[in-house]
């Protein structure tokens, strides 16, 4: 069971879920966190859908066995077969896809893009969502990246791997803005985020949509409908998990501004075929 005490629990693929966290410690920074990256077997969006499934379930168990008040699925590659999953957990889960669909449905744009992973572009899950939930008929163009998160995943603050980042952007996003003319860009992977920079850079004037604080405002209303929110007096801290590298991944939180890390540790990778 979870009370007010309990922490928030965060999972993504990688490091890409630190841009939710970012959010979360801005919105509730009273909140304990629990963050879980699976670094070991990124991308997500590479792997089928049988192996994302025994991964996501893998990560919800160690989610539940720590007693989190809430869990937000950071990867959107996760979130398009959560349905398939969302009953392993006894708390409320909460998706970025659904927080990307619902932010880019409300703006008053013809032409929306999306750029994600492989999987989730072959699910063609936020064409149907965002024109599901769109008052308006709205045409959603969605590319599939196979590489990009893997690059932003290892190459924050390294010039050279940043180069191949923004080679990537380009190669991706040239077509669906500068040919396509897309009115906004749902950034449906969460690690994206963390390049908005070279994103804007590189295309001044495109509104990008950001999962992530839909996500951190929607936590933000159930923590406050269920009186849920954590009464201590001090800020909350955040403990880092990862199958991937701990140093790495100790680096990549003080990158991008992440606050109170009480520690980064590893956990056994889930062995697949």
């Amino acid at each position: 069971m979870f009370d007010q005490h309990s922490p928030v629990g965060i999972l993504d693929s990688g490091i890409g879920g630190f841009s939710v966290v970012r959010q979360v410690q801005r919105l509730l920074p009273g909140e304990d966190l629990l963050y879980f990256g699976d670094g070991a077997h990124i991308p997500y969006g590479n792997h089928g859908e049988e192996t994302i499934l025994a991964m996501a379930g893998y990560m919800f168990r160690f989610m539940e066995e720590r007693g989190v008040k809430a869990l937000l699925v950071a990867c959107n590659t996760i979130s398009c077969v959560l349905d398939r999953r969302a009953d392993e957990i006894s708390c409320p889960v909460f998706s970025a896809v659904q927080a990307g669909a619902e932010a880019a449905a409300r703006l008053e744009a013809g032409k929306v893009g999306v750029i994600s992973t492989v999987f989730t572009h072959n699910s063609r899950i936020y064409p149907r969502k965002i024109q599901t939930l769109s008052p308006r008929k709205v045409v959603v163009l969605s590319c599939g990246c196979p590489d990009l998160a893997r690059l932003v995943e290892h190459s924050l603050g390294d010039p050279a791997g940043m180069a191949l980042v923004e080679e990537n952007l380009r190669q991706e996003l040239d077509p669906m803005v500068r040919v396509d003319r897309v009115d906004c860009c749902v950034l449906g992977c969460t690690h994206y985020p963390l390049v908005a920079d070279s994103i804007h850079r590189l295309y001044p004037g495109l509104p990008l949509i950001d999962p992530a604080e839909e996500m951190a405002r929607s936590l933000k209303r159930y923590l406050d409908r269920e009186g849920l929110n954590n009464p201590q007096a001090g800020p909350g801290a955040l403990t880092v998990y990862t199958t991937g590298d701990v140093a790495e991944y100790a680096l990549r939180a003080r990158q991008v501004g992440l606050e109170r890390v009480a520690g980064v540790e590893f956990y056994p990778p889930m062995e697949i075929a």
